[in-house]
């Protein structure tokens, strides 16, 4: 007994003492940390990725096994899943680039052409100003300081150069962390039940005592994340494809690109559906104002049925957060980290409601017991 006493207050002198350290050297700290937070970021992409993709990948493989239960097709089940889950992103990924690139290209040949009266009206405006006309006649090259021109054109090259090659850096280097986070979600997503063994085997050595709490909430938030992401993909898309086709029937342009604003901006709550509407408020205004009224009211509509009907129905009360916190959290999370903010503190929000509500319901049954 003496002996666990001594190695309690050994342990916690220790941890107050590694704080202190912490504390008074926070900066040498805080730049290791980030060091470390830098190195390790292709992993923590990795774990994302590789989170997302696995819920597509508990469809494929709960499809594959119904398809083929036999034991020998079960060995190929993760490869098959993996495969198609990527392929799945891939295609949807590349269905918008096809629907969306052209549309681009459409919009800024209209804004040319509409603009292109502007740009020659002020390059007849140039050519026939009197007072540019007697600088050229009275401008004397004999008089500059070249020494002094030169200067600002080398720093102006070397300028140059050195964004060139920041630029190119940043771009390998931003292809390097792609590529390692999306093998490392791979390996992820092939071994991720040996993780799940082996974390439950330290969880059961150096956690045995508050392991049952841990894994409540670490399933709580997994629950809450998962029902998030799934029915905000649904509903986005839904809406998307209500406003791609609605567009289509009024005759509206831009039906395509629009279509896919509305589903991105669905993803993010409050803030997206205003921002969707804008856009495609304002590239309608452009060709016909009367269209980009009739686009307002048929959005507004669209949105309406979709809060009241489409949603409830499709996402339901998964997420289980009040609406009151629900604009807390996409504040929060918006003044954090914007908009990615914005769509993970929601979930993020509805976890911690959940276990706290839990609590306090499980704190009031043993008072009144």
């Amino acid at each position: 007994m003496k002996i666990h006493i001594h190695r309690r207050h050994l342990s916690l002198v220790l941890a107050f003492f590694l704080l202190f350290l912490a504390v008074t050297y926070w900066g040498v700290v805080a730049k290791f940390l980030k060091t470390i937070l830098r190195a390790a970021m292709p992993l923590l992409i990795g774990c994302v990725v590789a989170y997302i993709v696995n819920l597509l990948l508990r469809q494929y493989e709960h499809l594959y096994q119904r398809l083929l239960p036999g034991p020998r097709a079960q060995r190929f089940k993760r490869a098959v899943g993996i495969v198609l889950s990527y392929l799945s992103i891939i295609i949807i990924v590349a269905l918008v680039i096809r629907l969306v690139i052209p549309e681009i290209v459409s919009c800024v040949r209209l804004l040319i052409t509409n603009h292109g009266r502007v740009i020659n009206r002020f390059i007849n405006t140039v050519q026939e100003n009197s007072s540019l006309k007697d600088f050229w006649k009275s401008f004397d090259p004999k008089h500059l300081d070249w020494d002094k021109i030169g200067k600002y054109v080398g720093y102006g090259f070397g300028g140059t150069m050195k964004t060139v090659m920041s630029t190119a850096s940043s771009i390998v280097s931003a292809t390097t962390t792609a590529v390692v986070a999306f093998f490392f979600s791979i390996y992820l997503l092939i071994y991720k039940e040996m993780l799940a063994r082996q974390f439950n085997r330290v969880m059961d050595t150096y956690c045995s005592k508050i392991k049952r709490p841990v894994m409540h909430v670490i399933r709580t938030f997994d629950e809450s994340y998962s029902n998030y992401i799934v029915g905000q993909c649904k509903d986005a898309a839904l809406l998307g494809i209500a406003c791609f086709i609605g567009m289509k029937l009024l005759g509206m342009p831009y039906a395509s690109m629009i279509g896919v604003v509305t589903f991105f901006g669905a993803l993010i709550p409050i803030v997206g559906a205003i921002l969707g509407a804008s856009i495609g408020v304002v590239l309608i205004f452009a060709i016909s104002p009367i269209k980009s009224l009739i686009f307002l009211i048929f959005i507004i509509v669209l949105q309406q049925f979709d809060n009241r009907v489409t949603y409830p129905l499709v996402v339901g009360k998964s997420i289980g957060l009040p609406s009151v916190w629900v604009f807390a959290a996409v504040i929060v999370g918006g003044g954090i980290s914007g908009i990615l903010g914005m769509m993970l503190t929601v979930p993020l929000f509805a976890a911690i409601y959940k276990l706290v509500t839990e609590d306090v319901q499980r704190r009031h049954a043993n008072v009144n017991n």
